[in-house]
Order: structure tokens, then C-alpha cells, then sequence
């Protein structure tokens, strides 16, 4: 007995990380295994086996007639080999198994419909694929669809049927999407673009980022995709199972400079008199106001970093916190990192390096800085840190155009600086009304006399020279009025992030 085995395979993959997968050799036995690498070699059906999803062929010599197992594994690019496939196989006499007809029908054999080869070289392989324009059945629902073939040697083969639920609809696609594990609700997944520019047939292949796997948390995950109709009616999701693995860790010479209105100068060096004062405290103070910072909970800085004094850029301001966000999933942070601003705007380690050395799984990320009472700023777009051994610089106080929105810094002396005034940190600068960040002001001086003042490092400290003021010459409050526009107490200044 001579068979032609041909089988589509399909290599599971994980997603997000660095290597593409690939099938690289495919085999086959019949009953007992061999062991993976010893069973019968496959031939890719287009010459090599280099892709995710390969057809595959053997052809095989005679075996005893009956009822056979017939198991077959694949070998992907990581050198492992997956799981055996196993069905069951009736061995009979020899034939001549090159088709000749197709039939298709519905529910009975009396409207037989033949088809079409799309190859139009006549029937005459073991293998063909078809094609052919079925009528709809002449009722909507549920209906039995039959499809049977005949062979060189004038046998019909087995009734392969299949149950459809015809609906009468113009069944052309005109929009594909995505989503991961929760449905969103039909029109709102990530839309996908056609391969040829333009949907409009029944049948269309489709493209979309994949990398958005970067925003999914590491492990399996659903992927569903669905199309619409020019009816306007959506599919059922199609799902599969992905595995989502970490990208590969990359490390980078980090040079990230930033400013703070607040305690900005005149010129190009901002003040310290937090530090001066020994105000600002030797262990970061974000995970106490509710930032989860993962490892680098609890971060201290010591007494020596402190104290430095010359030259005058590198002594610290205050401690901020910069966050890592993926491109395609800005709303999930990858790394909080607390750091240390200093007078000239460049951003240290906490025990004084800069440049640091920054380790990040490879990815492009939107760059968040943070203060405790300033409004957050973020790149404009997403920084690429993906080659170990880059240097990555980013400069918020050179030019507006580096931040994401319009006017999301403040040109103070010669910087552009973090918008002061965030009190009660929640992204939003009000000077009436509810939750404004006046309040909180005269509320950390007692709440009664406007004139009292409090000294420590306090979020109340807009101007951040370490005492707490309501009224007078360097209080806190007017800096708020002015960053709202200085005229309309019921304007409001927001943060402008992209997410």
C-alpha cells in the first residue's frame, strides 16, 4: 500500500519575546513510536519547513491492511519537539486515489451542487482544493451540509458533513478586530487592516500588531478576533490560546534631566533649601503616598550624597519617580523608579550615579516623571530601549517639545520645569471649588489663623522651601492661582499624560 500523507501544522508560540517560531522538521509512524527524531521524516509541501504553519508530506510504502495508528510531531526553531498527534487509520486495498468529482449538498442527495477546482488543471491528485458558489438553502437555519468525492477508479468516498446555521445575508467582510481575554463589546477591539488595503469580499486576510502582547502580563492569554458583515452584524469570536513570555531584558545608559517649577531660580540652577535644611528624608517617600514600586520599595539615599555642595548642579533638590510604560499599553507601568533630582536638573541613583545603568525588558516605553506636588509630564512618544549598551537621554528641560500634550511644562528661568502645585496629587490644578489644592494649604497650618506657618517636608510646600505659608511674601498658595492663569480662580490646569 502507497499513501500520500499531507497535514497542515501549526507551532504554538510565545508571544513578546525576541525569537520568531518556526516549524523545522515534522515526522511521522505508524503504532508504535519510535522515539522523537527516530519515526519517518516529512517533506514541507512548499520545499522547506521554515514558518509557524507548514503543510507537510510523506509518502509511505505498503502496510497491512486494518485499522492503524498513525502519530505525528512536530520539531520547532528551540530544538524541542512538541506533543504527538494520533488518529486512527483504516488500511485498505490498493486504489487509484486521484480525484475525480466533488459533490456538495445540502440536507439530500436530490440537489446535488459539483465543484469548482480552483486550480483548473483538471482532477487529478490525492489532494485538491476547491471551490464553488453554493446556493443558500431555501430556508434560513439550521441545515446539513454534505461534501463527498469520487476517485479515479469511479469509488465515491465517505459523506463528510458539517451542520451550518444559514443566514440570508451579503456575506462580505467589511471590518476585522482583536482583543485580548475580555471582550470589549463588538466594534470596540484593536481594528485590523487588510492585507490587499480595503475589505469588501467574503474572504480576506488581515494584519495587526501582535507586539501588543508587550501590554499583556506574562502567561497564557486568549486571543479572539471577529469580523462584521455589510450588514453591519458581527461574528462570534474566533479565540486561541497564546503564551506570553517577557521580552528579553536589555540594560542602557540612562541621562534623564527634569526641573521643578517650584523651587526654581532665576537662572538655570533651581534652589535647595530642602536639603540645606536636612528636610528631605534619606528614604524615598513614594511608597508611603501609594506608588506601588515593586524591588525598589524603601530605596535610601545616604548622608554623603546629601551633603554634596560642589559643584553647585550636583547637589540634590528632592527625590522624584520615574516611571517605564509600554507603547501599547501606557496604562500599565513596567518600572517605578524613585530617584534624585539635582540643582542643574540632571536625575541620580539614589546612592549618587549619573548616568545610571538601567536594566528594562526590551520594548519602547513612554517616560513618566513624577513629584509629589507637581504635575507628572511624560515623553511625547515612546522611547525605544531595546540594544544593550545604548544610551538613552532624555532632556525635559531643554524645549516643550519633548513632553507629550501642549504647554504640559512651564518655562521658569531658563528650564522648562514640572507645573508646581499638585497638592492633593491628583493630576488636576484648582485653586476653588472641590478638591482644590488651596485648601490642603491653610488646612497644614492650623485651618484658623491664615497668618500661621509650619515648617518640614510637606506636600503643602509648593514653592518648597520648607515652611508651609497661607498669606504673605513666598507663600504657597499664589503659585497655584498664577499656574492657572493668575486671573479666573475657577480655571484648572491638568496633566497631560498618554494614557
Amino acid at each position: 500500500m502507497r499513501a500520500l500523507l499531507l497535514l497542515p501544522f501549526l507551532l504554538t508560540s510565545s508571544l513578546g519575546g525576541a525569537q520568531t517560531p518556526r516549524l523545522l522538521q515534522a515526522e511521522y509512524f505508524w503504532d508504535t513510536d519510535p522515539g522523537a527524531g527516530s519515526a519517518i521524516p516529512m517533506n514541507a509541501a512548499d520545499g522547506e519547513l521554515n514558518t509557524a504553519f507548514e503543510q507537510a508530506m510523506a509518502s509511505d510504502t505498503t502496510h497491512v491492511t486494518g485499522l492503524h495508528k498513525l502519530g505525528v510531531r512536530v520539531k520547532g526553531s528551540d530544538g524541542s519537539w512538541g506533543p504527538v498527534f494520533a488518529t486512527i487509520v483504516d488500511v485498505v486495498q490498493l486504489r487509484q486515489v486521484r480525484l475525480q468529482e466533488f459533490h456538495i449538498y445540502w440536507d439530500d442527495q436530490e440537489n446535488s451542487i459539483p465543484a469548482t477546482y480552483i486550480d483548473f488543471s483538471g482532477p487529478e491528485h490525492a489532494f485538491e482544493s476547491i471551490s464553488t458558489s453554493i446556493p443558500v438553502p431555501p430556508e434560513p437555519g439550521l441545515h446539513r451540509m454534505s461534501v463527498r468525492a469520487r476517485t479515479a477508479d469511479n469509488q465515491w468516498g465517505p459523506v463528510f458533513t458539517t451542520v451550518v446555521d444559514a443566514q440570508l445575508r451579503q456575506a462580505r467582510i467589511r471590518q476585522a478586530e482583536y482583543f485580548w481575554d475580555t471582550d470589549p463589546g463588538p466594534g470596540s477591539g484593536t481594528q485590523m487592516v487588510a492585507m490587499d488595503g480595503i475589505f469588501f469580499n467574503s474572504f480576506e486576510q488581515a494584519h495587526a500588531p501582535i507586539a501588543s502582547t508587550l501590554g499583556l502580563s506574562t502567561g497564557l492569554h486568549v486571543l479572539h478576533t471577529r469580523v462584521r458583515g455589510l450588514d453591519g452584524a458581527w461574528s462570534s469570536p474566533f479565540r486561541t490560546v497564546v503564551q506570553v513570555d517577557p521580552p528579553p531584558p536589555v540594560t542602557v545608559t540612562f541621562d534623564l534631566r527634569v526641573a521643578l517649577q517650584g523651587c526654581m531660580g532665576a537662572a538655570a540652577l533651581m534652589n535647595n533649601p530642602l536639603r540645606s535644611a536636612g528636610l528631605i528624608p534619606f528614604s524615598e517617600p513614594y511608597t508611603a503616598l501609594g506608588h506601588d514600586l515593586g524591588l525598589n520599595a524603601g530605596a535610601t539615599t545616604t548622608s554623603a550624597v546629601m551633603n554634596v555642595t560642589f559643584p553647585p548642579g550636583a547637589s540634590v533638590v528632592d527625590w522624584i519617580l520615574v516611571e517605564f510604560r509600554p507603547a501599547l499599553a501606557p496604562w500599565q507601568i513596567t518600572a517605578s523608579l524613585p530617584l534624585l533630582v539635582r540643582r542643574g536638573g540632571t536625575v541620580a541613583t539614589p546612592d549618587g550615579t549619573y548616568p545610571f545603568l538601567l536594566s528594562l525588558p526590551a520594548a519602547s516605553y513612554y517616560v513618566v516623571v513624577r513629584h509629589r506636588n507637581h504635575l507628572p509630564v511624560s515623553t511625547a512618544t515612546p522611547v525605544a530601549i531595546n540594544t544593550n549598551g545604548q544610551t538613552v537621554a532624555i532632556n525635559f528641560t531643554a524645549t516643550s517639545s519633548i513632553a507629550y500634550g501642549t504647554d504640559a511644562q512651564a518655562l521658569t528661568g531658563s528650564l522648562y520645569c514640572l507645573w508646581a502645585g499638585d497638592v492633593d496629587r491628583n493630576g488636576l490644578l484648582k485653586y476653588t471649588g472641590f478638591g482644590n489644592d488651596r485648601d490642603p494649604i491653610l488646612s497644614a497650618i492650623g485651618g484658623a489663623v491664615p497668618t500661621n506657618t509650619t515648617s518640614g517636608y510637606s506636600l503643602e510646600d509648593v514653592n518648597m522651601d520648607g515652611s508651609v505659608k497661607y498669606v504673605g511674601s513666598t507663600n504657597d498658595r499664589d503659585p497655584i492661582l498664577s499656574n492657572i492663569g493668575g486671573v479666573i480662580p475657577t480655571a484648572s490646569r491638568s496633566a497631560q499624560l498618554p494614557y
